[in-house]
């Protein structure tokens, strides 16, 4: 699957997505905990995540948010 450059570019135009993002790359999965350790209303990172969820750049998994494949690839890119 080729990557849609323009998810790089979403992700990197806008702070709390940037944040969370990177955050989850680094292994951090509960959302709560990212909010609370950044400094990020917890609502705006409720839709970041669910902003990610559907652009099938991360997905829940007994309540952990992980990166899929295609999260994972722009992750890459990124660092």
């Amino acid at each position: 699957m080729l990557v849609n450059f323009m998810d790089e570019g979403y992700i990197l135009a806008n702070k709390y997505r940037k944040l969370i993002f990177e955050a989850l790359n680094s292994g951090q999965t509960n959302i709560e905990f990212i909010a609370k350790k950044h400094r990020v209303v917890l609502s705006i990172a409720k839709k970041v995540i669910a902003d990610f969820e559907k652009q099938k750049l991360v997905e829940k998994k007994q309540n952990r948010y992980i990166l899929t494949d295609e999260g994972k690839k722009i992750a890459e890119i990124l660092s």
